[in-house]
């Protein structure tokens, strides 16, 4: 991570923007750019479907919980390393890694539902080996950018990036709903294998050209250290990390019980807790289409 950012402090500023859609005129960035929606899509189909099937098969509160837990905890922890990692190794070689890793457990999950032999544990575990291959896939593909496109592209390939993103966690959750209600748990799981098999397929296709570094490959440790004593002594970054924290602590809670919420409160289906889920991605669509007029009207902080 450290070396990226000292590449971006090395190099100038873009002299003018490109058009929103030039970055899809490439095709390496158009063929996972699109793969990606598609395995976005999956994975929160898959999400709504073992968060509702583990309020249909276990009586705790907290195994539901958990289910959020197990999936966005190896973004937690390994997210520090998983940076170091694609800057050290090769970036297309780590998303295969982390896109496999997310293939192998949706495949497992829809084998699993398919045979009848589905289990709180066994949701949580491949819940937990989805967010590591979400935890490693992610900060490298973003890295990645900078090398697939141009200097002058990069700013419209973030930007579609977070509209892709937040475009799915409108229509991913719903779309769950609607598959786990009409074709059971099997069919989400098998809708999320394919995506994220798709995904997988559009990595292994593509190759790009990695721009070398003057500097030497840091070791993954140093990195590690380098990065941490950075932010230590940042004092932006710094409470910028803190918020974020306490505000994610807080704020998933209402993720980890929207199942029960759906179930219990509102007496509600999957379609139900799909729809519910849903407004999350629509309200950072709204929020992020309100960004610049809330800019001038309150202060950043």
């Amino acid at each position: 991570m450290l070396d990226s950012y000292r590449n971006m402090q090395r190099e100038d500023l873009p002299l003018a923007g490109s058009a929103t859609f030039a970055p899809l005129q490439n095709v390496a960035f158009r063929s996972i750019w699109t793969s990606t929606q598609i395995a976005n899509l999956g994975w929160l189909v898959q999400t709504v479907a073992i968060s509702w099937l583990m309020a249909t098969i276990s009586a705790s509160d907290l195994m539901v919980a958990l289910v959020q837990a197990s999936t966005t905890l190896p973004a937690f922890i390994l997210s520090i390393v998983a940076g170091a990692i694609a800057d050290s190794f090769s970036r297309r070689s780590v998303m295969i890694a982390g896109v496999s890793l997310i293939a192998l457990a949706s495949v497992v999950l829809a084998l699993s539902a398919g045979f009848g032999f589905v289990s709180p544990w066994l949701i949580l575990g491949l819940g937990f080996l989805a967010g590591c291959g979400f935890a490693l896939n992610d900060p490298a593909w973003h890295a990645s950018v900078g090398d697939i496109l141009d200097k002058r592209d990069i700013p419209a390939a973030v930007m579609l990036m977070s509209v892709g993103y937040n475009m799915t966690r409108s229509i991913g959750p719903a779309l769950g709903g609607a598959i786990l209600a009409f074709l059971g748990p099997l069919g989400a799981f098998v809708f999320a294998a394919f995506s994220n098999l798709a995904l997988l397929g559009s990595v292994l296709r593509n190759t790009w050209h990695v721009r070398s570094s003057p500097l030497p490959p840091e070791r993954i440790a140093t990195a590690i250290h380098d990065g941490m004593r950075f932010t230590a002594l940042s004092s932006d970054i710094r409470a910028a990390i803190i918020r974020a924290t306490l505000f994610g602590l807080t704020a998933i809670s209402i993720l980890a019980l929207l199942p029960l919420v759906a179930r219990d409160r509102l007496a509600g289906g999957p379609i139900m807790y799909g729809i519910l889920f849903a407004g999350f991605g629509t309200g950072a669509c709204i929020a992020g289409l309100s960004n610049r007029y809330l800019r001038k009207l309150v202060p950043q902080e």
